[in-house]
């Protein structure tokens, strides 16, 4: 049984490399199985029924990476949350940095390519940015007696993910991380503005 489950999560990380340099759609099978290093396409279907179900799987690895890189720092109890959220959007840029401005948002991308195509990715990234969208208002929930009031917070959680959306999309046409660190700059002090005494975030860390 573990070997069976190290096997799947080698395909399974095999493929999230390839998606993530040329898409979904332009990976094929073969191409997985060389660069998992497998037998053949029968020990791929061993472990997955088709593409599609590999394709699902690897949606799931990224957001189970995105959740313990990312979405930790969002409820990390021993820091302020508006503070959180600063590391949050620092984060975000550093990890595009380290990446050379290469790739993008994982979810952006499969987006992008899919959901006008497929269905059933559409509404597994809808999922996706529900749930980072969930984590962004639970903060803004808990900085509440910081912002002014009637703030929505929904709405400025969906404001904070698009914007953080389109810096990654921008810097990785240019491959400019500045791009990216100008628009986050502006991003912590747009979320300042919705604060009681202004004086958020537009710490760098």
């Amino acid at each position: 049984m573990g070997i069976m489950s190290d096997r799947r999560k080698q395909i399974i990380e095999a493929a999230t490399v390839l998606v993530g340099r040329q898409g979904y759609q332009n990976t094929s099978i073969d191409e997985v199985i060389r660069e998992a290093k497998l037998c053949g396409k029968g020990h791929f279907y061993h472990y997955f029924k088709s593409k599609e179900e590999l394709g699902f799987a690897v949606l799931a690895r990224q957001f189970e990476r995105f959740t313990e890189r990312g979405l930790a720092i969002l409820s990390d109890p021993m820091v302020e949350p508006l503070e959180r959220l600063t590391h949050f959007i620092d984060a975000v840029v550093k990890s595009h940095a380290e990446r050379g401005c290469a790739e993008g948002c994982p979810f952006g991308n499969l987006a992008a390519e899919m959901a006008d195509e497929h269905e059933g990715f559409r509404k597994r990234i809808e999922a996706v940015f529900e749930r980072w969208s969930a984590q962004i208002q639970a903060l803004l929930r808990e900085a509440r007696p910081q912002l002014e009031d009637g703030v929505d917070v929904a709405r400025l959680a969906r404001f904070i993910i698009a914007t953080l959306e389109g810096a990654l999309m921008m810097s990785r046409v240019t491959r400019e991380i500045s791009v990216m660190e100008g628009i986050a700059e502006d991003l912590k002090r747009f979320v300042a503005t919705h604060m009681r005494d202004r004086a958020l975030v537009s710490r760098s860390s």
